[in-house]
């Protein structure tokens, strides 16, 4: 009999308690969905612009620059354990528009899950895995304040928060499924919406979330950016853009070929190289090429490996040329004259407008990676 009290005092404890942590999480429950329905809501309703006379919804509109992918080519330099993946998706057009169109529909239902408190556990539970996602492949981005690994923290605990309270009595939940009694019929369904849950599976709950909150916060910022047991150092710089290049290959008629990757560096800008030169291995100037000649380079002497209108690329600008962040291509400098060599070495040095330089690696003549 004490046995039977007990139990029924923890059950009405438990759905007191759960009520109030609803209530108490209702306003971190809405933003964090506001925040999946603004990302959805901006590619489907409101980003609509005027090309020669029709309305395109920009973010998903493949031809168009502003297409969502490109931030996955923004992405890959500093993207956690996932570059394999995102570089295979991001050479075949299908799977590209497929997964834009799968994450969307994603952040839509979350988005409104957990504003009108619809499965709200199940919302909650996606958002958790959404915000994961977010971390491994934008969490290194944010020149000003860690903008990405913020959001993506944020969002997980707060999902696991509202995941252990549910939605409470503000919520299509409550009036669908805890005041119909639907759980009492079907025990699985309070786990995918609201309503109490067993009082010893919530306290455990509790604990892991809580500790899987806590690693995933200071794990993830060790590795992104030190400054937990080491000094602060970023994984992927990005302040600053790095090039890793190539071997030169060198052509009898002088002309220069390399591979180029921007792998590091704010995404809202580009690296602009304003000239370029070929050495060989005692550092002796063998040609070099002016931010004229750089401009003037052709289509074809600049392969990028994605040629949406959107990817990352380089291309030549008025004073050179440029690469943002992500871009890769194979480049070929025009044909020029050559000065007497010491030795077989042949080193590239490309020289920014920030007086940034960025030598090839020597010998080999190896594409990237």
């Amino acid at each position: 009999m004490a046995h039977a009290e007990q139990a029924t005092r923890d059950s009405a404890f438990t759905a007191a308690d759960f009520s109030l942590a609803a209530l108490i999480l209702l306003g971190t429950r809405f933003v964090q969905g506001f925040i999946f329905w603004g990302g959805a809501s901006r590619r489907l309703i409101y980003d609509y612009h005027d090309v020669a006379g029709v309305d395109h919804a920009v973010k998903l509109d493949f031809d168009i620059p502003g297409y969502v992918a490109a931030k996955l080519t923004h992405a890959v330099p500093g993207a956690l354990w996932v570059q394999t993946p995102i570089e295979w998706t991001l050479s075949h057009h299908d799977l590209i528009v497929t997964s834009v169109w799968l994450w969307t529909l994603a952040e839509l239902a979350v988005g409104l899950g957990l504003m009108f408190g619809l499965v709200t556990r199940l919302a909650a539970f996606v958002s958790i895995g959404l915000n994961v996602a977010l971390m491994l492949i934008f969490g290194w981005m944010g020149s000003t304040c860690l903008d990405e690994w913020t959001m993506a923290v944020s969002g997980v605990a707060m999902s696991s928060a509202v995941f252990l309270a549910g939605s409470g009595a503000y919520a299509l939940d409550n009036r669908f499924f805890v005041q119909t009694h639907a759980g009492d019929r079907r025990p699985w369904v309070p786990w995918i919406t609201s309503g109490p849950l067993p009082a010893q599976d919530v306290r455990k709950l509790a604990v892991w979330l809580s500790v899987g909150c806590i690693a995933f916060t200071v794990l993830s910022y060790h590795i992104l950016f030190g400054a937990v047991v080491s000094p602060l150092h970023s994984r992927t710089n990005f302040h600053r853009h790095h090039i890793a290049l190539s071997a030169p290959m060198v052509a009898a008629d002088g002309s220069v070929t390399f591979d180029a990757y921007v792998n590091a560096g704010p995404d809202t800008g580009a690296a602009y190289i304003v000239a370029a030169s070929l050495l060989d291995g005692s550092g002796q100037t063998l040609a070099k090429w002016d931010g004229a000649a750089l401009a003037a380079l052709g289509p074809t002497a600049i392969e990028n490996k994605y040629s949406y209108a959107w990817a990352s690329q380089f291309r030549p600008e008025r004073i050179g040329f440029s690469g943002q962040t992500g871009a890769r291509a194979k480049i070929t400098l025009p044909p020029t004259t050559l000065q007497p060599a010491d030795g077989p070495t042949r080193i590239l040095v490309l020289e920014a407008i920030d007086d940034s330089v960025w030598r090839s690696v020597a010998g080999g003549g190896q594409p990237l990676p």
